[in-house]
Order: C-alpha cells, then sequence, then structure tokens
C-alpha cells in the first residue's frame, strides 16, 4: 500500500513539475511579424501657411484667418478630398532600402506653390546640385557631394500633378437687383504656399525617433 501511494504522488509530482515547466517556457512569449527585408514606411505631412492676393508676378498678403480658408489639392485621377498624400507618395515614390544607404531615415521636405489658377511650382529645400541628371548634397562627414536618387525620385512625382484646385476663401458682395442691394457669397481665389514634408524609414514609425 505504502509503494502504491509513492507512485501515484511521484506521478502527481512530475505531471505538477511538467505542467509549471510548460507555462514558465510560454509566459511572456510575444510574436512578432517578421517585416520584409526591403521595405520602406512613409510618412507625410503637409502644412499651408501663407495665402496671397494675385499670381506669381503680383503678390499681396491677405489678412484673411486661416480658418476661413480652404486649402489647394491636387486634380488627379481617383481623387479623394482631403488629398491623401500618404497614399500618392506610397504609390508614386518607389524607394529601396539601399537608397538610404547607411541610414535608418531620411526626411525630404519641399516647398509648393499653387498660383489662383492651379498651376503648381515645386523646390527642394535642401541645398542640392545635380550631377550626370541625379540631385546630390554636400555630405560633411565626407567632405564631398553624394548622390541621392530620393530628392529626385520625390521631385519627380509631385511633378506628375499637372493642375491643382487652387486656395480660396469666401467673400461677400453686395450688387443691386431689382433695386434692391442684395449681398452674395463668391470665391476668392488666392495663391497658396506651403512645405511638404516626406519621411522615408526602414523601421516601423512606432520605434523610430525623428
Amino acid at each position: 500500500m505504502k509503494k502504491y501511494k509513492f507512485f501515484l504522488l511521484f506521478i502527481f509530482i512530475t505531471g505538477f513539475a511538467y505542467s509549471q515547466s510548460k507555462q514558465t517556457k510560454n509566459h511572456g512569449t510575444i510574436k512578432i511579424s517578421k517585416v520584409k527585408p526591403d521595405s520602406i514606411y512613409i510618412k507625410t505631412e503637409i502644412n499651408f501657411l501663407q495665402f496671397q492676393e494675385g499670381n506669381k508676378t503680383i503678390l499681396r498678403p491677405i489678412n484673411i484667418p486661416l480658418n476661413r480658408v480652404i486649402e489647394p489639392f491636387p486634380k488627379v485621377p481617383d481623387n479623394t478630398v482631403p488629398f491623401d498624400y500618404n497614399q500618392f507618395c506610397t504609390k508614386k515614390i518607389k524607394i529601396k532600402k539601399s537608397d538610404l544607404g547607411d541610414k535608418i531615415s531620411d526626411t525630404i521636405r519641399i516647398q509648393i506653390k499653387i498660383l489662383d489658377n492651379g498651376k503648381g511650382y515645386y523646390k527642394d529645400l535642401t541645398p542640392l546640385m545635380v550631377l550626370n541628371g541625379v540631385p546630390a548634397f554636400y555630405d560633411e562627414k565626407m567632405h564631398g557631394y553624394k548622390l541621392d536618387a530620393i530628392h529626385w525620385k520625390c521631385l519627380s512625382a509631385l511633378k506628375e500633378i499637372k493642375q491643382w484646385e487652387p486656395a480660396y476663401t469666401v467673400i461677400e458682395i453686395k450688387e443691386k437687383f431689382k433695386k434692391v442691394i442684395v449681398i452674395k457669397q463668391k470665391k476668392k481665389y488666392l495663391s497658396a504656399t506651403g512645405i511638404l514634408t516626406i519621411v522615408f524609414s526602414s523601421i516601423p514609425f512606432e520605434e523610430l525617433e525623428y
């Protein structure tokens, strides 16, 4: 009888120890999805803060609260309002991990000027020069110019946008109708200047501090 009790006790202790060992191994385990080796993440932000009356040759500052101005947006196929710059850049700008070189991320800042007739002008805010048709920037560490295809690809993608819906505000004008003064609302188109910031990263933005 004693041998039988000892045998049962041995089985119970062995089973409990196995269960504890199994729980210990599984406790706190986090599954991490593998990211494709060449995956590049893109985040965009655009800010239009300067609005003026007139075209590129005649510019007059306008004193209208920003919340009363409708920002310009690209007129492209499958256009959305508000325009999804993130989706557009992801689709049009094909960046590989090798384009980043030895960097984890890269930030491109492009000045966008949209005239009151919807024509757009783009300027990379990073001082660049063109070498063999490819933009290059001065690398202080290398003490020389370094080719950078990312800037070229960003500008090329934006230049595909041939027409914009210009910025506008709504003003009130007085008109006479049958000898009665009536007030009508009318769109006043404006020239707008803003900055589009595009951030490329080889790691998810949740893990990136910039």
